[in-house]
């Protein structure tokens, strides 16, 4: 069969060829307030909870990310702090940065029941992806 002789094949041929395209490119979220809300919860249990600090090296951004092993080290310090849960409180976004503010349920030591501790976070839409910012402390004397 001769394409042709058949022009409606090559109509066919040529919307499936842009349906396929379509498909592959990215849509812009829909929801992001929603799907940071989302994200920055499970960010965090993973951080504090499950201290799963492979998850949370890919969802940083990363620019000025310190390689893992540093990373990993920097995050073991912090962690003391046992944490049963963590959840998010409100979420705003300006542009491409989104600040999410979260309560994480720790076990103070000395402290007869857990207590609800604030966390502020800033996040970054970078190719229609949120990724975390990692923030460092700067120990420098002044």
């Amino acid at each position: 069969m001769k394409l042709s002789k058949h022009p409606h094949l090559w109509f066919g041929l040529f919307f499936a060829c842009l349906l396929l395209l379509t498909l592959g490119c990215e849509k812009e979220m829909t929801d992001p307030k929603g799907v940071l809300e989302k994200q920055a919860a499970q960010y965090w249990t993973e951080r504090l909870v499950n201290k799963n600090y492979q998850y949370t090296y890919k969802e940083e951004a990363k620019a000025g990310l310190p390689p893992f092993e540093t990373y990993e080290n920097l995050l073991k310090a912090a962690a003391r702090v046992p944490t049963s849960s963590v959840k998010t409180k409100e979420v705003k976004i300006e542009g491409d940065i989104g600040i999410v503010t979260l309560s994480a349920l720790c076990r103070i030591p000395g402290v007869p029941k857990d207590m609800a501790l604030p966390i502020g976070d800033r996040w970054i839409l970078k190719g229609n992806q949120w990724r975390h910012h990692f923030q460092v402390k700067s120990k420098e004397k002044k």
